[in-house]
């Protein structure tokens, strides 16, 4: 496990190095030509590049973060297991939904809230662009830091009680790296606090690292892929990944997103440490998430 953590930092670091030493290289460079300007604002697309495409890749986040005074409405919707067979309708008897809220308040900065089903979730979130990508650069990197309530009655039978017992905290520093202007890789180094767990058994704290891509197949049309992996030896028994592929649709400012992926849960806290299916028994849940931005 080690071993493991050390190969990814080292890949982090290095990505870091290259990508920032190119970039350094072009500060100052004013373009050749400026850019025209419109008589009329034209309503916000997505990109199928990383720079201005969509906010999440499945479940996680991606490094995007949206223009200043952009607005995104996020309806993110999972269906039961397809291992539930005929008996369940392969899944659609059973929904988990979050409605969501994005909002670019400054060029460096979005911010968002949502609520889910599952747990009777609210979250909040900021998104920092700590080295943000242009259209002729390869790298970005983000901070994440959320916060979600749960408010869920307590079925713990703990005593006292405290509402801090409910809120959890995620932790990403996403950094991604697109290639040929079309292809895009992502690794995020994760911390998720948990201040009450089932048991002393469990961990409060868990470190973990995401993975994720998209790969383009034509100006309108991608594939996502995700995967979580813990860097807890003792957890990774206990707890199942969350792994999922996608299929993306652009459209003028809209995207919509097919998903399969093992995860019901809809908030980082729960679907990076939550009780997700098991890869390896089929148990992956047809999924979409529809997305609306101004």
């Amino acid at each position: 496990m080690r071993q493991i953590i050390k190969i990814s930092l080292l890949a982090c670091f290095g990505l870091l190095n290259h990508d920032l030493s190119a970039q350094s290289d072009s500060l100052g460079t004013a373009p050749a030509d400026s850019a025209a300007v419109t008589t009329s604002d034209p309503e916000p697309e997505f990109s199928s590049g990383l720079y201005g495409s969509s906010l999440r890749i499945i479940n996680g986040q991606s490094t995007v973060l949206l223009e200043k005074g952009s607005l995104e409405f996020c309806i993110q919707h999972r269906f039961g297991q397809l291992s539930n067979g005929y008996y369940g309708a392969w899944g659609f008897d059973q929904s988990n939904i979050r409605i969501g809220f994005d909002y670019g308040v400054m060029p460096f900065l979005t911010a968002g809230v949502g609520r889910s089903g599952m747990g009777k979730t609210a979250n909040g979130y900021l998104k920092w662009a700590l080295a943000r990508q242009e259209k002729n650069k390869k790298f970005s990197m983000s901070l994440l830091n959320d916060m979600a309530y749960i408010f869920e009655k307590n079925t713990s039978g703990l005593e006292p009680w405290y509402n801090t017992h409910r809120i959890n905290y995620t932790h990403q520093l996403i950094l991604s790296r697109t290639y040929n202007g079309k292809h895009m890789l992502q690794i995020a180094p994760t911390i998720v606090h948990r201040n009450l767990v089932d048991s002393i058994a469990d961990a409060n704290t868990v470190p973990l690292l995401a993975f994720s891509g998209r790969y383009k197949i034509s100006n309108r049309i991608s594939l996502t892929a995700e995967y979580t992996l813990l860097l807890n030896e003792r957890l990774n028994k206990q707890i199942q990944p969350s792994a999922g592929l996608g299929l993306e649709f652009w459209t003028g400012g809209h995207v919509f997103q097919i998903t399969c992926t093992n995860a019901n849960a809809l908030n980082e806290p729960r679907y990076l440490t939550g009780e997700n299916g098991n890869i390896r028994n089929g148990d992956f849940r047809l999924g979409f998430n529809i997305v609306r931005r101004w």
